[in-house]
């Protein structure tokens, strides 16, 4: 049996481009989760305190499935947009349940 994949990548957008990242995410979101197989969750979280400091949660039924994410035309397209969106590069963490 395969695990399911969890991934967490903290970020922060350059204050100016905070409405074009907003955009872009929103986007990522709708396109991944009506799209890609084996897609559990997928969202953002955009801190409270700074508007700027945001975190990517996505939840995959395994790594197979997380990694074709990473070839689909709409991820590579961001990957593309982002050098010029972000303050910082993001922190990207690969997680497995306990259980």
């Amino acid at each position: 049996m395969t695990s399911k994949i969890y991934v967490t990548a903290k970020f922060t957008v350059k204050k100016e481009k905070l409405d074009e990242a907003i955009a872009l995410m929103k986007n990522l979101t709708s396109t991944t989760t009506q799209t890609e197989k084996g897609c559990v969750a997928y969202y953002y979280l955009q801190s409270i305190t700074n508007s700027c400091e945001f975190t990517s949660y996505e939840i995959w039924e395994n790594e197979n499935d997380e990694a074709k994410h990473w070839e689909t035309a709409h991820v590579q397209n961001a990957l593309t947009a982002l050098p010029h969106l972000l303050e910082t590069l993001p922190e990207i963490v690969k997680w497995k349940d306990l259980n």
